[in-house]
């Protein structure tokens, strides 16, 4: 899936051959204004290889989000469904024309979606549950699925590529096409040219439905590890990837603004899987014990996380989350950790660090990504289990041995990105395979109601009988407390503060809504 390229793409080369966005300050609307953005990438970000919010940059999805979070029509200016929800009906817009001057039509959806689905490619699982697509007209089409979709949902990340471009090219090329790397798109800024693994140079699309956008020109540089250097230089203007480590020095410069974007759906949560076949962890008591020992507001600020990240104990719908309607979770509380502990015969013998039960030591060892996110979570982890007398060594891993390890449960704990939706928890709480999600079950987990409410959420595309099913599943939930979630995962942007439009959470991907921004002078 998309979140396991991301993970896995890395690229770390930049030159500083470019220069630098005009920090002068042109105000909303100047069209003569340019800015500078460090990509963690290479000249193929509009391709299938890395993160997807650079594809908005170049081309549209049929539905998107606004600062709200809400879906919006993008190249689809409405939509109808049937009652089963099996049948979605899309009425693209007229005014959108690809950056040769053709016209983008429900053609070309068709031809994009069925190329992801080809034996060849099998990009994505955009193509998933998709039976046929039907094209009326120009500006019509109804994609059928085998079982109810909320289409709206899966195509808000699915962008849709020329027809008349790339319907003779050889599907089995399909990665290696040099469309990727000089694109014809059908967005708000099209392709002038790259330098290989250097940058790439956009202007801004006269001839966007929307308007053109008020940034004019935006170069792309390539980089990650000189991010900082470059953007306290003034090379770059726009800094899409910032070690934690470095926001408190950020925030306290003048001349940056801080940004943490979230996917409206939060489909990435921190989350620690414990295996239930282990002498202790499999015991629900010693699972909430170690969940009332991890200080989670604390973790947020010694993260330089958002404060008001919301913290949950049970799962929940993208709509829970932004209506603030998550059950309150369980509170940081170490003297209720250690009576559930002793509660399970695990008892501190005296002049003893760690807990003994009949002679074994509560020990564990969690595992993690080597050099991920979750590192300094765990190590924060680590240190307040140990007030408790329990003993968490951590293993760190290589991304691909993970996988692996995560996928067939060979481990007593491990931190994990977990995907906060209907996919991801049917993979994680009942060990079935859902798709391309790549985080294994909870070893030794099963309970059958649970599984039979997540198999239900399959059978419908309703948002409200969707959240009512959630519901129903979260006192089931926190009754086995099976996971601990930690805390919603959010991107992070520092940008020069002359740059305008943004907000957090669901707007403030400088990337993702450059169309949005604009310049203006500062006092």
């Amino acid at each position: 899936m998309r979140g396991a390229h991301a993970l896995a793409a890395c690229l770390c080369l930049a030159l500083a051959v470019l220069p630098a966005c005009g920090a002068s300050g042109d105000g909303p609307g100047d069209h003569g204004s340019t800015v500078t953005v460090l990509y963690n990438s290479d000249e193929r970000l509009f391709g299938p290889y890395m993160s997807m919010e650079s594809w908005f940059l170049m081309f549209l999805p049929l539905a998107g989000h606004d600062e709200s979070g809400n879906v919006v029509g993008r190249l689809a200016r409405s939509w109808e469904y049937s009652p089963d929800a099996r049948d979605w009906t899309f009425y693209l817009r007229s005014d959108v024309l690809w950056h040769d001057g053709e016209p983008v039509t429900a053609h070309d959806v068709k031809f994009s979606v069925e190329l992801t689905g080809h034996p060849d490619v099998q990009f994505d699982d955009s193509w998933r549950d998709l039976d046929s697509i039907r094209v009326h007209d120009d500006t019509t089409l109804t994609m059928h699925y085998a079982r109810p979709r909320d289409a709206t949902g899966q195509n808000l990340w699915m962008v849709y590529w020329p027809r008349h471009l790339l319907e003779g090219l050889d599907p089995a090329e399909f990665y290696n096409w040099d469309f990727w790397t000089q694109p014809v798109g059908n967005g708000p800024y099209r392709y002038v040219r790259h330098v290989p693994q250097t940058m790439v140079e956009l202007e801004a699309n006269p001839d966007f439905y929307a308007g053109q956008p008020a940034i004019e020109r935006v170069v792309v540089k390539f980089g990650g590890e000189l991010g900082l250097p470059e953007l306290l230089s003034g090379n770059v203007d726009i800094l899409t990837w910032v070690n934690e480590a470095d926001l408190p020095k950020l925030s306290d410069d003048p001349r940056f603004e801080v940004y943490h974007h979230m996917w409206p759906n939060v489909p990435w949560l921190l989350a620690i899987l414990w295996n239930h076949t282990h002498p202790a962890l499999g015991d629900a008591r010693v699972r909430r014990a170690l969940t009332h020992a991890i200080d989670r507001p604390e973790m947020l600020q010694l993260l330089n996380l958002p404060a008001d990240l919301q913290i949950a104990d049970v799962l929940f719908t993208g709509r829970q989350y932004r209506g603030g309607v998550l059950p309150q979770p369980l509170v940081y509380d170490t003297a209720r950790a250690m009576s559930l502990l002793e509660q399970a015969g695990w008892i501190q013998p005296a002049g003893r660090q760690i807990r003994e039960r009949d002679g074994q030591p509560l020990r564990f060892t969690a595992v993690l990504i080597a050099g991920g996110a979750q590192e300094q979570a765990a190590v924060y982890v680590q240190a307040v289990l140990r007030r408790i007398g329990v003993d968490m060594q951590i293993q760190a891993l290589d991304f691909s041995v993970f996988m692996q390890r995560s996928q067939t449960g060979e481990f007593d704990a491990a931190f994990v990105p977990l995907f906060n939706y209907v996919d991801g928890h049917i993979s994680t709480l009942t060990s079935e395979r859902e798709g391309s999600i790549w985080v294994g079950g909870v070893p030794g987990y099963r309970n059958e109601e649970v599984v039979r409410l997540l198999a239900s959420v399959k059978e419908t595309a309703d948002p409200a009988e969707i959240d009512s099913i959630y519901r129903e599943i979260a006192p089931r939930f926190l009754e086995d407390l099976p996971i601990t979630l930690l805390f919603p995962t959010v991107e992070t942007a520092v940008v020069r503060k002359n740059i305008r439009g943004l907000q957090s959470p669901f707007r403030a991907n400088p990337v993702q809504f450059m169309e949005h921004l604009w310049l203006e002078d500062l006092p």
